[in-house]
């Protein structure tokens, strides 16, 4: 279950890593690339429908199993996320950028650490003959869940997302940025 809890942000922070960006005439690259990581980060929002159906739909379930509201479990966890783009340093003639962004957001592993205390906590409490049902179980899983997510502290983690330029001179974002995310929210 943890995997896959993990595995939903992943993907809507993923977003850095898919738009293109044009290097003929224009907008420096520096201004490209920066536009690009707005765009980007302006879409993580729990406004934002495209995300909500993407972890809904990355869940595999576990949402409705737990009795979590994809939407309420949005704002929760992404209630204190801010990006800032520091700098953007290009080296035209490699090819490459590197954008330093400071992200702040709840870390995952505070999330999973406060979650499995508090919930282990609450089994050693529980008399199985007393348990009316597993849904039962799965729904307060799912509420101690939600306090740890509404109670962690968004953490400060500078990234450093790279830039490529390509034989088209259109510059991407390297596969390095999701690696870039996966170590900010954890």
């Amino acid at each position: 279950m943890k995997k896959r809890f993990w595995a939903i942000p992943l993907m809507v922070l993923a977003v850095v890593g898919v738009v293109l960006l044009g290097g003929c005439g224009g907008p420096s690259v520096e201004e490209l690339i920066r536009d690009d990581l707005e765009t980007a980060f302006s879409e993580v929002s729990p406004d934002n429908e495209e995300l909500l159906t993407a972890m809904e739909d990355s869940s595999n379930g576990g949402f409705e199993t737990l009795g979590i509201d994809t939407e309420e479990f949005a704002k929760a966890y992404l209630d204190g996320f801010t990006h800032e783009i520091k700098d953007v340093v290009v080296d035209e003639e490699a090819g490459t950028a590197d954008a330093t962004v400071m992200l702040k957001m709840k870390s995952l592993t505070a999330i999973m650490s406060e979650f499995t205390g508090k919930f282990q906590e609450y089994m050693a409490t529980v008399d199985p003959q007393t348990v009316e049902s597993e849904d039962a179980l799965y729904k307060e899983a799912g509420a101690i869940l939600m306090d740890a997510v509404k109670n962690a502290t968004p953490e400060e983690t500078e990234c450093v997302f790279t830039y490529e330029k390509d034989g088209e001179n259109t510059w991407s974002a390297t596969d390095s940025a999701e690696q870039q995310i996966l170590e900010a929210m954890m």
